[in-house]
């Protein structure tokens, strides 16, 4: 299989129920997930584009979060009716879909 142009890396991890900290499997990062790969797939574009579940990208509020790679561009809180938006715009277009990216750090 040839490598990717561009690789969406999907934080899935889960943290326990007695952890403060808000996380990806809150935010449904599996399902999302699964639902890049399964319109990647719908649309002939697995082999040139990828969407793949990773543990904890670090940040964990404010998710499902998202990372772009080459592109390292970062994605926060979207939801599964985004996905048709980053696919089209970013990862086909390479326009980042500014109204979907994650604030950059203090």
């Amino acid at each position: 299989m040839p490598r990717p142009q561009r690789l969406i890396l999907m934080c899935t991890n889960v943290r326990p129920p007695d952890r403060k900290e808000s996380c990806g499997g809150h935010h449904q990062g599996a399902e999302i997930a699964t639902a890049f790969r399964r319109e990647l797939k719908a649309r002939g574009l697995s082999g040139r584009l990828r969407a793949s579940q990773t543990s904890c990208l670090g940040p964990c509020l404010g998710g499902p979060h998202a990372v772009v790679m080459p592109d390292n561009v970062w994605y926060s809180g979207f939801r599964e009716s985004d996905i048709a938006a980053i696919i089209d715009e970013h990862l086909l277009a390479g326009r980042p879909v500014e109204r979907l990216r994650t604030p950059p750090a203090p």
